[in-house]
This record gives structure tokens, sequence and C-alpha cells, in this order.
């Protein structure tokens, strides 16, 4: 599929014909009135911020008549959200974007997508969905396609007042390697994961007997074999952990993690730069953006 940007005629079309308040997410339409809400009307980037709704109807009266090119909500909850004053909490949240994976399957250029990169992305943060849930007893997440890759969202209330997101961030990406790469749970099962992700999707492997063995090196791993990569010596296995945990570090962008006062495009809104629609994922498993996500003024 070719990624086009909307004409403003086709924005109109979109917020006026198809896009609902209903489409909105229940955790956002509750929160409406302490959310900053930004929108880019030009293609130029977010200039009109701190704007606020004190009731659904206000909101949805403002997208359909001036259909954004792109429009976002803060993740952090306000008492004063137009002033953007008297911080509450903010979710934890996690970008992956698929146009920036430092690793994928296919062949795009840097700044590209396909059906495969997606792919790729929805792998990438379903993993480190599953981290969250079975290391830091998570249950309160949803994942939006962004349009171009996928955010987690976490609701989880204890979680909301963490100010300190970095540790997390690393924890999750697997952005180090273990002391102890074969403990049964943990950090090192973290790891091992990621490294499975990553490691299969490395295109510059010189070493022909690493190529050839890739899927077994893989496999002995995930089975916590110490004999995992014995076609190598010590000091080039240590390389090349230490190589995945750095790409790991940089698969999704630690920047919006780390800001607990970062906006993030807005589930139900267009993302004109691609003509796609931004949208909470129901079923994470089965969800495919190229035909769940396509506005109906290109089909």
């Amino acid at each position: 599929m070719e990624f086009k940007e909307a004409t403003l005629e086709e924005r109109h079309m979109y917020y006026k014909k198809e896009w609902k308040i209903k489409d909105l997410p229940d955790f956002l339409i509750d929160s409406l009135k302490y959310r900053e809400f930004c929108f880019d009307h030009d293609g130029n980037g977010p200039k009109d911020r701190y704007e606020t709704f004190n009731s659904v109807r206000d909101f949805e009266r403002f997208m359909k008549i001036k259909a954004p090119y792109a429009a976002y909500s803060s993740i952090s909850y306000y008492k004063k959200p137009g002033k953007r004053e008297n911080w509450m909490k903010a979710e934890i949240v996690f970008d992956i974007d698929a146009k920036d994976l430092k690793v994928r399957r296919c062949d795009c250029t840097p700044g590209n997508i396909c059906e495969i990169c997606l792919g790729d992305a929805k792998e990438l943060a379903l993993t480190i969905i599953d981290s969250l849930r079975s290391n830091f007893d998570l249950k309160n997440i949803f994942l939006v396609y962004s349009g171009r890759g996928y955010h987690i969202r976490v609701l989880d209330e204890e979680a909301l007042y963490i100010e300190d997101r970095s540790k997390i961030f690393d924890y999750v990406t697997a952005s180090h390697v273990p002391k102890d790469l074969f403990m049964l749970h943990g950090y090192p099962e973290v790891f091992r994961r990621m490294f499975a992700f990553t490691f299969s999707r490395i295109k510059d492997i010189r070493s022909k007997e690493i190529l050839k063995n890739r899927d077994e090196i893989i496999k002995r791993l995930l089975d916590r074999r110490i004999d995992f990569l014995d076609c190598v010596g010590e000091s080039t296995k240590r390389r090349i952990l230490k190589n995945v945990a750095e790409i790991n570090a940089g698969l999704a962008d630690g920047k919006v993690t780390i800001d607990t006062k970062r906006i993030l495009r807005l589930p139900s809104s267009l993302h004109s730069k691609v003509s796609m629609i931004c949208k909470l994922v129901k079923n994470w498993e089965s969800f495919d953006p190229l035909k769940e996500a396509v506005p109906k003024f290109r089909t």
C-alpha cells in the first residue's frame, strides 16, 4: 500500500463522515477536562497548544469543524491543563515507530514503512507489553496504532505517579546485558526475548557460521543453553551481546517514555501525513492496520 498525504478535502471528509466521538478511548473521555490538547492545522507541527475541553460535545464540534491535520493530547493530567500547571500524574508510554526501527525484516529505507516493518513494530510492542505485565504486574495497558507504528499506554494507577521512568524503559527494552544470562525469570528472561527479536533481524552479520546457525542460536538461548553461541569465541560472544543491547536501547523512543509532559497523537484522529487512522487496538494479535486503520476515502 502506498502511504499518501491526505488533502484538506479528504480530512474534512474523514471528520465529517467517518470520525465518531465514541472512537475516542474511554480513558481519554473520562479525563477530558484534565488533558491538554494540541493541534496541527497545516502540517507544520502542533502550534495550536494548550487547548482544553470541558465537555465531549465541545470536543466533537471542534474536531468536525477544524478537521485538523494532526491532533494530540497530553499524557499528563493537570488541574489547569490550559496552562500545563498543577501536574497531577501521567501515563507511562512507549513509542515504537516502524520508520525508525534499527532492525527490520524488510528493505525499507529509513523514514519509510511497509506492511512488514509495521508487523515488526507490533511484535516489538507486544514483547514489551508482555514484560510490563510479567515483571511489573501492570494490567491496565492499552495499545494504540499511531499511523506509522504503535504507542503503548500504561494507566495502572500506581504507575501514573512514577516520575523517573528511565529504569523501566531500560528494563523492558533490554538495554543492558545481564550479569547472569540464564536465570529463569526476571531481567535475564526479558533480555533473551529481546535478543531473539533483534538478533533475528540484524542484516550486517559477516560471519557465515553465525548466519547459518542464527535460528539455532536464538533457540538455544531461549532454552537457556550455555552453548548458544559456541560457534564463536568468548570475546566475540560478549561483543555480539553488547551490540544487541545497544540496538535494543534504540528500538523505542526513550525520550518519549521519560518525558512526563509529552503529547501523543490522539487515538481516532487522522494521521494526515500517511492517510491512516490512529486507532485503539482491541484485538492485539489479529490487528492489521492495512485493513482496520484505513480511512474510507482511500478505499
